[in-house]
């Protein structure tokens, strides 16, 4: 089952690899099969047949690389941020790929939390660091404040609670990444409010295919153009309650 796993994964992660197709092949691999290990314990991922956890994780993360507006393949992020983590997805395929850059993986569930630090051990990633808690909280303190190149969530929230609970942490031209279906428009409408008051700039929706057989999906990027008011993100709950939206 590896060496077929394998084979499968190989052609995902070849135009990505950059000359380091083993060392990913086998830390790949590896994630793979602690999340499969582990997941019922701390509910990370209802996929559970290895290759679609090959595409709908790894590829999924990956594919957005070849048409993002920066050239992060190229030029990899000094610091990155992945809110609500969960099971280090994005978080850990990036930290994987760019061993250079420093990624801090921001959960608030305790299990996931164990799941990411016995991950992280168990892959030898050492730029990884873990922070418990919630982006409300974290985003006002100024270590992390407005920091970060990248900022990454996925299956977060609705995307205006999303940039109220990520923009605070990316610095000045960084770029947020979330991840979407196959039609984001509505969702890309809705949150042009919450750009203009958190400093990000518009929208650019990028289609992907994350493998074989994987549904068209958009990457969202949005670059930081302004800083973020010191008011936001609020309260802990408030985003949820209250997205920030025109009508408010």
């Amino acid at each position: 089952m590896i060496q077929q796993l394998q084979s499968f994964l190989a052609e995902i992660i070849e135009p990505y690899a950059g000359g380091r197709e083993d060392a990913l092949l086998e830390s790949y691999t590896r994630f793979i099969e602690l999340l499969r290990l582990r997941t019922r314990e701390a509910n990370l991922t209802g996929i559970r047949d290895p290759n679609d956890i090959a595409v709908h994780v790894i590829g999924d993360a990956l594919a957005p690389l070849e048409t993002s507006p920066r050239d992060y393949l190229g030029t990899p992020p000094g610091e990155l941020l992945d809110v609500g983590s969960g099971a280090g997805i994005p978080g850990l395929v990036y930290a994987i790929l760019w061993p250079n850059t420093k990624v801090v993986l921001l959960e608030s569930q305790k299990k996931r939390i164990e799941f990411l630090r016995d991950a992280t051990e168990e892959l030898g990633l050492e730029n990884v660091e873990m922070l418990e808690g919630r982006a409300e909280a974290h985003a006002h303190e100024l270590v992390w404040r407005e920091r970060f190149d990248l900022v990454t969530s996925r299956a977060l929230a609705p995307l205006p609670i999303s940039l109220e609970l990520c923009l605070p942490f990316l610095a000045l031209e960084g770029y947020f990444l979330t991840f979407k279906g196959a039609n984001p428009a509505d969702e890309v409408k809705e949150a042009e409010f919450a750009l203009g008051k958190l400093g990000g700039g518009s929208i650019e929706a990028k289609s992907y295919l994350a493998g074989p057989g994987a549904p068209r999906r958009h990457a969202l990027w949005s670059e930081k153009i302004g800083l973020t008011p010191d008011r936001f993100p609020r309260k802990e709950g408030i985003p949820a309650k209250r997205p920030l939206r025109g009508s408010r």
